[in-house]
């Protein structure tokens, strides 16, 4: 009997080694670029890579130092005047408050979520570090988190809902998605404020990757459990970083059932099981958040804001604010200028922050720094295009249509709902567009494939592709612009030799002396 040659025997295609060969080949653009994007957030949070890191918070670090001494409190003594104060919230004891921590029977709190510390724990645990390092470390390794689920989900929107947009267009994408103001900004005030923001959107991404394979395997029961499973840990997770994106996680939950379930057969089953997959970790975070809350305050549903001493008025959500919270964070101006980095925040700006005639509440406090996203983030201009081209007829049985429904959907509620909270409080405050920057951007870029993609694109490609990439462009140059200046002018402050090479070398004023709000320091 004849003998058959191996190479016949495995048929094309076939070959696991090749296939993994390939599939490793095919990723290293995208390994390259987290890698890329991992070393802007690091120049961003180093000040330029000095040797010792800006320290703008140390309060996630102190938490961890409670939790590897076995307690939920702040390893920080309170004063006693303020122990034996008859109410020690009274402005009168603000002297003796350790500002935005939360106070509550003899012990310091957190009303931010415990898992950054629970992280930071862990690591100093491991490295052997017995010493307060601040937060910025652990800050960036979600930063980088968040640039690896960024291209993640570029990735798979451009393979699956758009194979014919070239791959420069998706690293475009991918940068403009990790760049756009605020997240270099919130980078290079890598504190205690910026940071729970920062986790929060990165494991979000993270949940929202995991979700679009469920939805896009939608009739592979073994790959749809495992996705549905990592799904609701990354929006669990991300709860446990900030609370206020749980009407934004109700959102996802809903569509990505819906999405995932709406197909042939037995939708209801396939709904009720895909609710205890995706629900479980979700479940199961969200009741140790609860009960986190009953330990340290007796109260199940006390985060800490109840008990938080902070030398702002008390948090109030009020619906007064939100015609000046959305001028502020969709248009608000910049400072320009001809001294680099030419585009400047500004700071206790006042009523001349918005338009003469503008009726604003009278507590209303306009001292922060915010520039609206449709300034800052030239892409975003794009958004209509995502709702226009959205595929038609509306059918959810045909893969690619369901999962640009569903992009469309999350990507709307991670642009919106995400904020909603702080589109109901008394100030606005560049920090704050990190809750909906990702999806805004996401949306862009939705939009900006979808145009590609559509007839308009194959008629005019090369106007198509040049509009894209003159909005990307612009949206990753100004983000790293207005980021280069963080809350309190980083690298000004920081790296001064450095700051001074960059505006002798880049600025534009020639011999006029340049009048600009220089950087401010609180």
């Amino acid at each position: 009997m004849a003998k058959v040659a191996p190479s016949r025997v495995r048929l094309a295609g076939r070959d696991p080694l090749a296939a993994l060969s390939r599939r490793f080949r095919g990723g290293l653009w995208l390994i390259a670029l987290v890698l890329i994007s991992c070393g802007i957030f690091t120049f961003f949070v180093s000040a330029g890579g000095l040797k010792n890191w800006p320290v703008y918070g140390q309060f996630h670090d102190l938490l961890a130092d409670g939790f590897r001494s076995g307690h939920l409190y702040l390893p920080v003594t309170p004063a006693p005047e303020l122990v034996h104060a008859a109410d020690p919230y009274d402005r009168i004891n603000s002297r003796y408050w350790l500002y935005d921590a939360s106070y509550y029977k003899g012990r310091w709190y957190l009303y931010w979520g415990p898992l950054p510390a629970l992280l930071q724990a862990v690591g100093k645990e491991l490295l052997n570090i017995n010493r307060t390092i601040g937060d910025q470390y652990v800050a960036l390794f979600f930063l980088c988190l968040g640039g690896w689920f960024s291209a993640l989900l570029v990735d798979r929107m451009g393979r699956r809902l758009f194979p014919s947009v070239s791959k420069p267009l998706l690293v475009l994408g991918t940068l403009a998605l990790v760049c756009a103001n605020p997240t270099l900004h919130c980078a290079s005030t890598a504190g205690v404020y910026q940071m729970p923001i920062m986790a929060a959107q990165s494991c979000l991404l993270g949940g929202l990757v995991a979700a679009f394979d469920a939805v896009w395997h939608a009739d592979n029961a073994r790959v749809r459990h495992q996705r549905l499973l990592l799904a609701g840990l990354g929006f669990g997770l991300a709860l446990a970083c900030r609370v206020t994106v749980a009407p934004a996680i109700f959102v996802f939950v809903i569509a990505t059932l819906l999405g995932d379930a709406w197909n042939e057969g037995w939708r209801f089953h396939k709904l009720l099981v895909n609710s205890v997959w995706l629900g479980a970790p979700l479940v199961l975070i969200g009741g140790s958040l609860l009960y986190y809350n009953k330990l340290r305050f007796d109260d199940w549903l006390e985060f800490g804001v109840g008990v938080q001493t902070s030398g702002f008025p008390p948090f109030r959500i009020s619906s007064v604010y939100l015609w000046p919270n959305l001028y502020s964070y969709v248009w608000r101006p910049p400072a320009l200028s001809c001294q680099f980095p030419y585009v400047y925040q500004e700071w206790l700006k006042g009523p001349g922050a918005f338009p003469p005639g503008f009726q604003l509440p009278p507590e209303y406090m306009i001292r922060e720094p915010v520039i609206g996203w449709a300034r800052a983030v030239p892409l975003t201009w794009l958004i209509p295009f995502a709702f226009f081209l959205a595929p038609r007829p509306f059918s959810f049985r045909r893969y690619q249509t369901r999962c640009y429904v569903w992009c469309l959907v999350v990507f709307t509620a991670l642009a919106s709902v995400s904020g909603m909270v702080a589109m109901g409080l008394y100030l606005a405050t560049m920090r704050y567009l990190g809750d909906v920057s990702f999806g805004l951007v996401l949306l862009s870029l939705l939009a900006g494939y979808a145009l590609k993609q559509h007839g308009i694109g194959r008629v005019a490609p090369r106007l198509t592709s040049a509009l894209f990439s003159l909005l990307a462009l612009a949206s990753i140059v100004l983000g790293m612009l207005i980021g280069y200046q963080g809350y309190n002018g980083h690298f000004h402050a920081y790296n001064p030799e450095l700051d001074a090479k960059l505006v002798k070398t880049l600025s534009l004023c020639g011999n006029s002396k340049p009048v600009v709000p220089r950087f401010q320091h609180r």
